[in-house]
Protein backbone atom coordinates (compact mmCIF):
# COMPACT_ATOMS: atom_id res chain seq x y z
CA UNK A 1 0.00 0.00 0.00
CA UNK A 2 1.37 3.38 -0.93
CA UNK A 3 1.64 5.74 2.01
CA UNK A 4 0.28 9.28 1.98
CA UNK A 5 3.69 10.40 3.24
CA UNK A 6 5.28 8.48 0.39
CA UNK A 7 3.08 10.29 -2.12
CA UNK A 8 4.00 13.63 -0.57
CA UNK A 9 7.72 12.77 -0.59
CA UNK A 10 7.57 11.56 -4.19
CA UNK A 11 5.64 14.61 -5.36
CA UNK A 12 7.93 17.07 -3.56
CA UNK A 13 11.01 15.25 -4.89
CA UNK A 14 9.74 15.43 -8.46
CA UNK A 15 8.84 19.08 -8.00
CA UNK A 16 12.33 19.81 -6.60
CA UNK A 17 13.97 18.05 -9.53
CA UNK A 18 11.79 19.96 -11.96
CA UNK A 19 12.59 23.23 -10.24
CA UNK A 20 16.32 22.43 -10.30
CA UNK A 21 16.12 21.50 -13.96
CA UNK A 22 14.15 24.61 -14.78
CA UNK A 23 16.60 26.80 -12.89
CA UNK A 24 19.52 25.22 -14.70
CA UNK A 25 17.79 25.69 -18.05
CA UNK A 26 17.00 29.32 -17.27
CA UNK A 27 20.59 29.98 -16.22
CA UNK A 28 21.94 28.26 -19.35
CA UNK A 29 19.59 30.17 -21.64
CA UNK A 30 20.43 33.45 -19.96
CA UNK A 31 24.16 32.96 -20.20
CA UNK A 32 23.96 31.57 -23.73
CA UNK A 33 21.86 34.45 -24.97
CA UNK A 34 24.13 37.05 -23.37
CA UNK A 35 27.20 35.35 -24.82
CA UNK A 36 25.63 35.20 -28.26
CA UNK A 37 24.60 38.83 -28.07
CA UNK A 38 27.89 40.15 -26.71
CA UNK A 39 30.34 37.89 -28.52
CA UNK A 40 28.46 36.30 -31.35
CA UNK A 41 29.03 36.71 -35.06
CA UNK A 42 26.97 39.91 -35.25
CA UNK A 43 29.06 41.51 -32.50
CA UNK A 44 32.25 40.38 -34.26
CA UNK A 45 31.11 41.95 -37.58
CA UNK A 46 30.29 45.22 -35.80
CA UNK A 47 33.71 45.24 -34.13
CA UNK A 48 35.36 44.64 -37.48
CA UNK A 49 33.46 47.59 -38.99
CA UNK A 50 34.55 49.78 -36.05
CA UNK A 51 38.17 48.73 -36.55
CA UNK A 52 37.88 49.58 -40.29
CA UNK A 53 36.59 53.06 -39.39
CA UNK A 54 39.63 53.55 -37.10
CA UNK A 55 41.92 52.49 -39.93
CA UNK A 56 40.31 55.04 -42.21
CA UNK A 57 40.53 58.06 -39.94
CA UNK A 58 41.21 57.25 -36.32
CA UNK A 59 38.96 58.42 -33.50
CA UNK A 60 37.02 61.07 -35.55
CA UNK A 61 36.15 58.44 -38.16
CA UNK A 62 35.06 56.06 -35.39
CA UNK A 63 32.81 58.74 -33.91
CA UNK A 64 31.27 59.47 -37.33
CA UNK A 65 30.71 55.78 -37.90
CA UNK A 66 29.00 55.45 -34.52
CA UNK A 67 26.69 58.39 -35.22
CA UNK A 68 25.79 56.86 -38.57
CA UNK A 69 25.02 53.53 -36.89
CA UNK A 70 22.93 55.32 -34.26
CA UNK A 71 20.87 57.02 -36.97
CA UNK A 72 20.30 53.78 -38.85
CA UNK A 73 16.85 52.28 -38.12
CA UNK A 74 16.75 48.97 -36.27
CA UNK A 75 16.35 47.49 -32.84
CA UNK A 76 20.05 46.97 -32.16
CA UNK A 77 22.48 49.61 -30.95
CA UNK A 78 26.30 49.66 -31.11
CA UNK A 79 28.11 50.89 -27.98
CA UNK A 80 31.84 51.57 -27.82
CA UNK A 81 32.77 51.76 -24.13
CA UNK A 82 36.08 52.88 -22.59
CA UNK A 83 37.75 51.76 -19.36
CA UNK A 84 35.65 54.17 -17.29
CA UNK A 85 32.39 52.59 -18.49
CA UNK A 86 31.45 55.59 -20.70
CA UNK A 87 30.35 55.46 -24.33
CA UNK A 88 32.57 57.17 -26.87
CA UNK A 89 29.81 59.52 -28.07
CA UNK A 90 28.15 59.97 -24.67
CA UNK A 91 25.20 57.59 -24.84
CA UNK A 92 23.75 55.76 -21.83
CA UNK A 93 25.42 52.43 -21.06
CA UNK A 94 23.59 49.65 -19.16
CA UNK A 95 24.90 49.37 -15.62
CA UNK A 96 25.97 45.76 -16.05
CA UNK A 97 28.08 46.55 -19.13
CA UNK A 98 29.60 49.63 -17.53
CA UNK A 99 30.73 47.60 -14.51
CA UNK A 100 32.06 44.75 -16.65
CA UNK A 101 34.03 46.83 -19.18
CA UNK A 102 37.10 47.68 -17.01
CA UNK A 103 37.69 43.98 -16.38
CA UNK A 104 37.17 43.18 -20.05
CA UNK A 105 39.71 45.77 -21.22
CA UNK A 106 42.37 44.46 -18.83
CA UNK A 107 42.38 41.15 -20.67
CA UNK A 108 44.39 40.38 -23.75
CA UNK A 109 42.00 40.62 -26.74
CA UNK A 110 43.89 37.79 -28.42
CA UNK A 111 43.00 35.42 -25.55
CA UNK A 112 39.87 33.54 -26.71
CA UNK A 113 39.64 31.16 -23.75
CA UNK A 114 36.11 30.55 -22.54
CA UNK A 115 34.74 32.20 -19.42
CA UNK A 116 31.39 31.80 -17.69
CA UNK A 117 30.43 35.41 -18.33
CA UNK A 118 32.20 35.58 -21.74
CA UNK A 119 34.40 38.44 -20.52
CA UNK A 120 37.25 37.19 -22.72
CA UNK A 121 34.99 37.00 -25.76
CA UNK A 122 33.95 40.66 -25.85
CA UNK A 123 35.31 42.24 -29.08
CA UNK A 124 37.72 45.16 -28.60
CA UNK A 125 39.09 47.94 -30.80
CA UNK A 126 42.24 50.04 -30.20
CA UNK A 127 43.15 53.59 -31.25
CA UNK A 128 46.57 54.70 -32.34
CA UNK A 129 47.28 56.23 -28.91
CA UNK A 130 46.79 52.82 -27.27
CA UNK A 131 43.33 53.36 -25.81
CA UNK A 132 41.12 50.34 -26.06
CA UNK A 133 37.33 50.13 -26.22
CA UNK A 134 34.89 47.27 -25.76
CA UNK A 135 32.31 46.93 -28.54
CA UNK A 136 28.78 45.86 -27.49
CA UNK A 137 25.71 45.15 -29.57
CA UNK A 138 22.65 45.73 -27.38
CA UNK A 139 18.90 46.24 -27.67
CA UNK A 140 17.73 49.83 -28.11
CA UNK A 141 14.61 49.09 -25.97
CA UNK A 142 15.63 46.26 -23.65
CA UNK A 143 12.93 43.91 -22.29
CA UNK A 144 12.58 42.80 -18.68
CA UNK A 145 14.70 39.79 -19.55
CA UNK A 146 17.66 42.02 -20.36
CA UNK A 147 17.32 43.58 -16.91
CA UNK A 148 17.82 40.21 -15.26
CA UNK A 149 21.45 39.72 -14.49
CA UNK A 150 23.36 36.96 -12.77
CA UNK A 151 22.74 38.67 -9.44
CA UNK A 152 19.01 38.75 -10.07
CA UNK A 153 18.91 35.11 -11.11
CA UNK A 154 18.43 33.78 -7.51
CA UNK A 155 15.42 36.05 -7.13
CA UNK A 156 14.00 34.72 -10.38
CA UNK A 157 14.59 31.14 -9.27
CA UNK A 158 12.97 31.79 -5.88
CA UNK A 159 9.93 33.23 -7.63
CA UNK A 160 9.75 30.19 -9.89
CA UNK A 161 10.15 27.91 -6.86
CA UNK A 162 7.28 29.69 -5.08
CA UNK A 163 5.05 29.34 -8.14
CA UNK A 164 5.92 25.69 -8.56
CA UNK A 165 5.50 25.01 -4.84
CA UNK A 166 2.08 26.65 -4.97
CA UNK A 167 1.12 24.49 -7.93
CA UNK A 168 2.37 21.34 -6.19
CA UNK A 169 0.62 22.31 -2.95
CA UNK A 170 -2.60 22.88 -4.87
CA UNK A 171 -2.34 19.47 -6.51
CA UNK A 172 -1.59 17.79 -3.18
CA UNK A 173 -4.39 19.66 -1.42
CA UNK A 174 -6.87 18.66 -4.11
CA UNK A 175 -5.66 15.06 -4.03
CA UNK A 176 -6.02 14.80 -0.25
CA UNK A 177 -9.03 17.05 0.33
CA UNK A 178 -11.29 15.27 -2.17
CA UNK A 179 -11.36 11.92 -0.31
CA UNK A 180 -11.59 13.76 3.01
CA UNK A 181 -14.64 15.67 1.74
CA UNK A 182 -16.12 12.39 0.54
CA UNK A 183 -15.60 10.83 3.96
CA UNK A 184 -17.01 13.91 5.70
CA UNK A 185 -20.11 13.77 3.49
CA UNK A 186 -20.53 10.07 4.22
CA UNK A 187 -20.08 10.72 7.94
CA UNK A 188 -22.79 13.39 7.88
CA UNK A 189 -25.06 11.02 6.00
CA UNK A 190 -24.40 8.33 8.59
CA UNK A 191 -25.13 10.79 11.39
CA UNK A 192 -28.32 11.72 9.55
CA UNK A 193 -29.59 8.19 9.93
CA UNK A 194 -28.52 6.67 6.62
CA UNK A 195 -27.64 3.10 7.51
CA UNK A 196 -25.23 2.55 4.60
CA UNK A 197 -23.69 5.87 3.47
CA UNK A 198 -22.02 5.71 0.09
CA UNK A 199 -18.34 6.51 -0.42
CA UNK A 200 -17.30 6.87 -4.04
CA UNK A 201 -15.41 3.98 -5.57
CA UNK A 202 -12.59 6.34 -6.53
CA UNK A 203 -11.84 6.97 -2.85
CA UNK A 204 -12.25 3.33 -1.82
CA UNK A 205 -9.89 2.25 -4.62
CA UNK A 206 -7.07 4.50 -3.38
CA UNK A 207 -4.05 2.45 -2.36
CA UNK A 208 -3.07 4.56 0.64
CA UNK A 209 -4.19 5.36 4.19
CA UNK A 210 -7.16 7.42 3.00
CA UNK A 211 -8.40 4.54 0.89
CA UNK A 212 -7.98 2.16 3.82
CA UNK A 213 -9.87 4.59 6.04
CA UNK A 214 -12.70 4.80 3.49
CA UNK A 215 -12.94 1.02 3.30
CA UNK A 216 -12.90 0.66 7.09
CA UNK A 217 -15.52 3.38 7.45
CA UNK A 218 -17.78 1.73 4.91
CA UNK A 219 -17.49 -1.60 6.69
CA UNK A 220 -18.04 0.02 10.10
CA UNK A 221 -21.06 2.00 8.87
CA UNK A 222 -22.63 -1.10 7.38
CA UNK A 223 -22.07 -3.09 10.55
CA UNK A 224 -23.35 -0.34 12.83
CA UNK A 225 -26.34 0.25 10.59
CA UNK A 226 -27.19 -3.44 10.79
CA UNK A 227 -26.80 -3.44 14.58
CA UNK A 228 -28.89 -0.31 15.02
CA UNK A 229 -31.67 -1.71 12.89
CA UNK A 230 -31.54 -4.98 14.78
CA UNK A 231 -31.63 -3.14 18.12
CA UNK A 232 -34.58 -0.96 17.14
CA UNK A 233 -36.43 -3.96 15.75
CA UNK A 234 -35.72 -5.95 18.92
CA UNK A 235 -36.93 -3.14 21.21
CA UNK A 236 -40.09 -2.60 19.21
CA UNK A 237 -40.84 -6.29 18.91
CA UNK A 238 -40.23 -6.97 22.58
CA UNK A 239 -42.28 -3.97 23.65
CA UNK A 240 -45.19 -4.97 21.45
CA UNK A 241 -44.94 -8.60 22.46
CA UNK A 242 -45.01 -7.65 26.14
CA UNK A 243 -48.28 -5.81 25.63
CA UNK A 244 -50.14 -9.12 25.15
CA UNK A 245 -49.14 -10.77 28.45
CA UNK A 246 -49.75 -7.46 30.22
CA UNK A 247 -53.27 -7.35 28.85
CA UNK A 248 -53.79 -10.93 29.99
CA UNK A 249 -52.45 -10.06 33.44
CA UNK A 250 -54.93 -7.17 33.70
CA UNK A 251 -57.77 -9.50 32.72
CA UNK A 252 -56.58 -12.08 35.25
CA UNK A 253 -56.41 -9.45 38.00
CA UNK A 254 -59.91 -8.28 37.20
CA UNK A 255 -61.20 -11.86 37.33
CA UNK A 256 -59.39 -12.33 40.64
CA UNK A 257 -61.14 -9.30 42.07
CA UNK A 258 -64.52 -10.66 41.01
CA UNK A 259 -63.77 -14.02 42.61
CA UNK A 260 -62.82 -12.35 45.86
CA UNK A 261 -65.99 -10.51 46.91
CA UNK A 262 -64.83 -10.43 50.54
CA UNK A 263 -61.66 -8.49 49.62
CA UNK A 264 -59.30 -10.86 51.40
CA UNK A 265 -56.83 -10.64 48.52
CA UNK A 266 -57.27 -6.92 47.88
CA UNK A 267 -53.80 -6.02 49.18
CA UNK A 268 -52.07 -8.65 47.08
CA UNK A 269 -54.09 -7.71 44.02
CA UNK A 270 -53.28 -4.04 44.52
CA UNK A 271 -49.55 -4.76 44.70
CA UNK A 272 -49.74 -6.90 41.58
CA UNK A 273 -51.71 -4.19 39.80
CA UNK A 274 -49.09 -1.63 40.78
CA UNK A 275 -46.31 -3.72 39.28
CA UNK A 276 -48.33 -4.36 36.11
CA UNK A 277 -49.01 -0.63 35.74
CA UNK A 278 -45.35 0.13 36.29
CA UNK A 279 -44.31 -2.38 33.63
CA UNK A 280 -46.91 -0.97 31.25
CA UNK A 281 -45.59 2.54 31.84
CA UNK A 282 -42.02 1.38 31.28
CA UNK A 283 -42.92 -0.29 27.99
CA UNK A 284 -44.67 2.87 26.85
CA UNK A 285 -41.58 4.92 27.76
CA UNK A 286 -39.30 2.53 25.86
CA UNK A 287 -41.48 2.83 22.77
CA UNK A 288 -41.53 6.63 23.06
CA UNK A 289 -37.75 6.80 23.41
CA UNK A 290 -37.30 4.36 20.53
CA UNK A 291 -39.54 6.46 18.29
CA UNK A 292 -37.55 9.60 19.07
CA UNK A 293 -34.21 7.89 18.45
CA UNK A 294 -35.29 6.08 15.28
CA UNK A 295 -37.16 9.02 13.76
CA UNK A 296 -36.57 9.02 10.01
CA UNK A 297 -38.90 11.87 9.06
CA UNK A 298 -39.32 15.25 10.75
CA UNK A 299 -42.38 15.65 12.96
CA UNK A 300 -44.93 18.30 12.19
CA UNK A 301 -43.73 21.56 13.69
CA UNK A 302 -45.81 24.70 14.17
CA UNK A 303 -45.80 28.01 15.97
CA UNK A 304 -46.68 27.59 19.63
CA UNK A 305 -47.65 30.37 22.02
CA UNK A 306 -45.57 29.18 24.95
CA UNK A 307 -47.45 30.61 27.95
CA UNK A 308 -50.92 29.20 27.06
CA UNK A 309 -49.31 25.91 26.04
CA UNK A 310 -47.47 25.48 29.37
CA UNK A 311 -50.56 26.56 31.29
CA UNK A 312 -52.62 23.84 29.61
CA UNK A 313 -50.04 21.13 30.38
CA UNK A 314 -49.83 22.28 34.02
CA UNK A 315 -53.62 22.15 34.37
CA UNK A 316 -53.65 18.58 33.04
CA UNK A 317 -51.12 17.59 35.73
CA UNK A 318 -53.14 19.16 38.56
CA UNK A 319 -55.10 15.98 39.25
CA UNK A 320 -51.98 13.86 39.69
CA UNK A 321 -50.48 16.51 41.98
CA UNK A 322 -53.65 16.57 44.07
CA UNK A 323 -53.31 12.85 44.73
CA UNK A 324 -50.07 13.62 46.59
CA UNK A 325 -51.60 16.68 48.22
CA UNK A 326 -49.23 18.95 46.30
CA UNK A 327 -49.92 22.36 44.81
CA UNK A 328 -48.79 22.75 41.19
CA UNK A 329 -48.89 26.26 39.82
CA UNK A 330 -47.62 28.38 36.92
CA UNK A 331 -46.06 31.62 38.19
CA UNK A 332 -44.99 34.86 36.51
CA UNK A 333 -46.49 33.95 33.14
CA UNK A 334 -49.16 36.63 32.80
CA UNK A 335 -48.61 38.96 29.88
CA UNK A 336 -45.71 36.92 28.58
CA UNK A 337 -46.08 36.73 24.80
CA UNK A 338 -43.44 34.51 23.25
CA UNK A 339 -43.63 31.89 20.54
CA UNK A 340 -41.55 28.80 19.88
CA UNK A 341 -41.44 26.46 16.91
CA UNK A 342 -42.05 22.84 17.69
CA UNK A 343 -44.30 19.81 17.95
CA UNK A 344 -47.05 20.30 20.55
CA UNK A 345 -47.28 16.54 21.10
CA UNK A 346 -43.53 16.01 21.71
CA UNK A 347 -43.07 19.19 23.76
CA UNK A 348 -46.17 18.38 25.79
CA UNK A 349 -44.89 14.87 26.50
CA UNK A 350 -41.49 16.23 27.60
CA UNK A 351 -43.03 18.78 29.96
CA UNK A 352 -45.44 16.15 31.35
CA UNK A 353 -42.48 13.89 32.12
CA UNK A 354 -40.72 16.69 34.00
CA UNK A 355 -43.88 17.53 35.95
CA UNK A 356 -44.59 13.86 36.70
CA UNK A 357 -41.01 13.42 37.91
CA UNK A 358 -41.37 16.48 40.19
CA UNK A 359 -44.76 15.31 41.54
CA UNK A 360 -43.42 11.84 42.17
CA UNK A 361 -40.38 13.01 44.16
CA UNK A 362 -41.56 16.16 45.94
CA UNK A 363 -42.58 15.92 49.56
CA UNK A 364 -46.30 15.55 50.22
CA UNK A 365 -48.12 18.76 51.03
CA UNK A 366 -45.50 20.97 49.34
CA UNK A 367 -45.80 23.04 46.19
CA UNK A 368 -44.22 22.71 42.76
CA UNK A 369 -43.46 25.95 40.96
CA UNK A 370 -43.41 26.34 37.17
CA UNK A 371 -41.96 29.56 35.76
CA UNK A 372 -41.27 30.99 32.32
CA UNK A 373 -38.28 33.15 31.49
CA UNK A 374 -37.23 34.78 28.20
CA UNK A 375 -33.68 36.04 27.73
CA UNK A 376 -31.21 36.31 24.87
CA UNK A 377 -33.39 34.67 22.24
CA UNK A 378 -34.20 31.70 24.47
CA UNK A 379 -37.30 30.76 26.40
CA UNK A 380 -36.89 28.72 29.57
CA UNK A 381 -39.47 26.52 31.32
CA UNK A 382 -38.34 26.11 34.94
CA UNK A 383 -39.83 23.40 37.20
CA UNK A 384 -38.88 23.40 40.89
CA UNK A 385 -39.89 20.67 43.34
CA UNK A 386 -39.33 20.25 47.09
CA UNK A 387 -37.87 16.77 47.07
CA UNK A 388 -34.54 15.41 48.32
CA UNK A 389 -32.64 16.58 45.25
CA UNK A 390 -29.95 14.65 43.39
CA UNK A 391 -26.29 13.99 44.33
CA UNK A 392 -24.00 16.46 42.59
CA UNK A 393 -22.01 13.73 40.84
CA UNK A 394 -25.23 12.29 39.37
CA UNK A 395 -26.65 15.54 37.97
CA UNK A 396 -24.95 15.08 34.63
CA UNK A 397 -26.28 11.53 34.26
CA UNK A 398 -29.98 11.86 35.10
CA UNK A 399 -30.85 12.51 31.45
CA UNK A 400 -29.32 9.18 30.39
CA UNK A 401 -31.63 6.21 29.70
CA UNK A 402 -32.15 3.77 32.60
CA UNK A 403 -29.95 5.78 34.97
CA UNK A 404 -30.87 4.96 38.57
CA UNK A 405 -29.54 6.12 41.93
CA UNK A 406 -29.54 4.42 45.31
CA UNK A 407 -30.72 7.33 47.37
CA UNK A 408 -33.94 8.60 48.87
CA UNK A 409 -35.07 10.18 45.63
CA UNK A 410 -34.80 6.97 43.64
CA UNK A 411 -35.91 4.46 46.27
CA UNK A 412 -39.49 5.51 45.74
CA UNK A 413 -41.36 3.10 43.46
CA UNK A 414 -42.64 4.00 40.05
CA UNK A 415 -39.59 5.35 38.26
CA UNK A 416 -38.40 3.70 35.07
CA UNK A 417 -35.28 5.77 34.43
CA UNK A 418 -36.59 6.84 31.02
CA UNK A 419 -38.67 9.95 31.66
CA UNK A 420 -35.83 12.47 31.71
CA UNK A 421 -34.08 10.65 28.84
CA UNK A 422 -37.20 11.27 26.74
CA UNK A 423 -37.10 14.91 27.86
CA UNK A 424 -33.48 15.28 26.72
CA UNK A 425 -34.24 13.71 23.31
CA UNK A 426 -37.28 15.93 22.83
CA UNK A 427 -35.36 19.11 23.70
CA UNK A 428 -32.53 18.19 21.36
CA UNK A 429 -35.08 17.64 18.62
CA UNK A 430 -36.23 21.25 19.14
CA UNK A 431 -32.66 22.63 19.17
CA UNK A 432 -33.00 23.24 22.86
CA UNK A 433 -31.50 21.71 25.99
CA UNK A 434 -32.42 20.26 29.36
CA UNK A 435 -30.40 20.91 32.50
CA UNK A 436 -30.82 20.31 36.20
CA UNK A 437 -29.48 21.69 39.45
CA UNK A 438 -30.12 21.32 43.13
CA UNK A 439 -31.87 24.19 44.88
CA UNK A 440 -30.09 25.71 47.89
CA UNK A 441 -33.22 25.23 50.06
CA UNK A 442 -33.69 21.65 48.89
CA UNK A 443 -35.32 20.13 45.84
CA UNK A 444 -34.46 19.82 42.18
CA UNK A 445 -34.80 22.43 39.47
CA UNK A 446 -35.17 21.25 35.88
CA UNK A 447 -34.89 23.87 33.12
CA UNK A 448 -36.00 23.32 29.54
CA UNK A 449 -34.69 25.90 27.06
CA UNK A 450 -36.04 26.54 23.58
CA UNK A 451 -35.08 29.06 20.90
CA UNK A 452 -37.72 31.77 20.60
CA UNK A 453 -39.44 32.54 17.32
CA UNK A 454 -39.24 36.24 16.48
CA UNK A 455 -41.48 38.04 14.00
CA UNK A 456 -40.31 37.49 10.42
CA UNK A 457 -37.65 34.94 11.39
CA UNK A 458 -37.33 31.68 9.46
CA UNK A 459 -38.16 28.79 11.84
CA UNK A 460 -35.42 26.24 12.50
CA UNK A 461 -36.42 22.79 11.38
CA UNK A 462 -36.16 19.78 13.75
CA UNK A 463 -32.65 18.77 14.70
CA UNK A 464 -33.46 15.07 14.80
CA UNK A 465 -30.08 14.01 13.36
CA UNK A 466 -27.78 15.75 15.82
CA UNK A 467 -25.52 14.03 18.28
CA UNK A 468 -26.71 13.96 21.91
CA UNK A 469 -25.32 16.99 23.73
CA UNK A 470 -23.53 16.71 27.02
CA UNK A 471 -26.18 17.16 29.74
CA UNK A 472 -25.90 20.55 31.39
CA UNK A 473 -25.89 20.98 35.12
CA UNK A 474 -26.05 23.98 37.35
Amino acid sequence: MKSVYGRIFLTVSIASLLMLGLGTAVSFLMVSERIERLAGQDAAHVAAAAAAAIDRGGEPALRDWLRAEEARPGHMQVLVVDSTGADLIGRAVPAGLAMRTPAVLKLDPADRSRSLYASRWIPQVQLADGRRFAVYLVERNPSWWDGVGIKQLPILLIALAILMSGAVAGILARSFSRPIRELARATRSFAAGLAAPEVSGRVIARNDELGALARDFTAMAGRLGHLLKARDRLVRDMSHELRTPLARLNVALELLRRRDPDGRLEGDVARLQQQVDRLDHMIGSILSLSRLDAMSAPPKFQRIALAPFVEEVVEDAQLEAAQRHCVLGLLDAEGLEVQVYGSPMILGSALQNVLRNAIHHTSEGTHIDVRLRVQGGEAAIIVQDRGPGVPVDALEHIFEPFFRMDDARMRQPGGSGLGLAIVARAMRLHRGAARARNLPAGGLEVTLTLPTLTVGAVPLEPDYFSEPPTPLTG
